[in-house]
């Protein structure tokens, strides 16, 4: 008995002791959070994986794609440096192109591009077997308002970060000063983002001349955008640029922005890209739009599309149509 007692005893007092699991995870996220400020990322990432990934709990997954992001060298902070008051409304991408970290992308699906991917990945979570897609009214509906909020506006400056990376390796930024970020200006060939062969995408650059991207000649574009690639890394890499865009967009349309001197033009981007938006949907509607059949109405099919896996079930032709008519105009 005296046995049983003691037994009975020792589990009461390690019960007592033990950490709940909201307790654990409290105390994961807080861990995580003091590793982080000191740029410790993997170290914080092993903290957060110790427990199960909290999908439903918004301080998890926020300090969970801040870890993330710390692989790629990234720092909220460093972005309200400089980096966020250059951003111009009225030359949005070459004006991301032209950070710094955009500038210091080589090559494609490099670790810190992937991380930074993952991160963005992370904030925008949602339940894609329910046949959703990322959207700030879905993370409102989960999250509550402020909570969302703090979610998206965290997602929209990685955002802003990761079109530099895009636009800067797939569009050959312009290192130079005087004309930093500008597209076809660096050390590769290319003066387009992508080499156009549906029929409507060749018509709209031969035409228009949008920018530095003057012919559609089938090589005018990025290396890392044709063979010897496999098709399915393309798709996915002009689908990575469709899906941040998209996002930001959506994030733009519906939260508030926190008032601040560092934010520059941030407040106009939306107004200036819907303008730009409207002209492409009647340029879609008019001329550029009798071509192959998987190319048609490629605006319209794509303006919507947040998620990832939604993008690259989209045929090719209206990929390349959306970046011939929209991308290419807009950078």
């Amino acid at each position: 008995m005296y046995r049983i007692g003691c037994l009975f005893i020792f589990i009461s007092l390690f019960i007592s002791c033990a950490k709940t699991s909201e307790e654990e995870i409290r105390s994961s996220i807080a861990e995580a959070k003091y590793l982080l400020s000191s740029m410790e990322c993997s170290d914080a990432l092993n903290i957060l994986d110790d427990v199960d990934f909290q999908n439903d709990n918004a301080d998890y997954i926020s300090v969970y794609a801040s870890a993330q992001a710390c692989s790629a060298g990234y720092k909220e902070l460093d972005l309200f440096g400089d980096d966020l008051s250059s951003i111009s409304s009225s030359g949005l991408i070459q004006s991301l192109a032209a950070f710094d970290s955009s500038l210091g992308e080589a090559t494609a699906d490099s670790v810190a591009y992937q991380a930074m991917d993952s991160a963005i990945t992370t904030l925008l979570s949602y339940d894609e077997d329910a046949g959703g897609q990322p959207s700030t009214l879905a993370r409102a509906t989960k999250f509550g308002i402020k909570k969302s909020g703090d979610l998206s506006l965290q997602a929209l400056y990685m955002i802003f970060s990761q079109l530099g990376r895009h636009f800067a390796l797939y569009g050959n930024a312009d290192p130079d000063v005087a004309t930093k970020g500008e597209k076809g200006g660096g050390a590769q060939s290319n003066s387009c983002i992508f080499s156009y062969t549906t029929q409507d995408a060749v018509d709209w650059i031969t035409t228009v001349n949008p920018g530095t991207c003057v012919a559609a000649t089938g090589t005018e574009g990025s290396d890392l955008l044709e063979s010897p690639e496999t098709s399915a890394d393309i798709k996915r890499r002009l689908c990575q640029g469709i899906v941040y865009y998209n996002n930001m967009m959506d994030i733009l349309g519906n939260v508030t922005l926190p008032g601040s001197d560092s934010l520059g033009d941030v407040s106009n981007i939306q107004t200036a890209l819907n303008t730009l938006m409207l002209a492409a949907e009647a340029a879609e509607s008019g001329v550029y739009n009798d071509g192959a059949a998987d190319g048609v109405n490629a605006i319209s099919t794509l303006k919507t599309v947040t998620s990832q896996s939604v993008c690259e079930d989209v045929t090719i032709e209206r990929i390349e149509k959306w970046y011939a008519i929209f991308f290419e105009s807009v950078y």
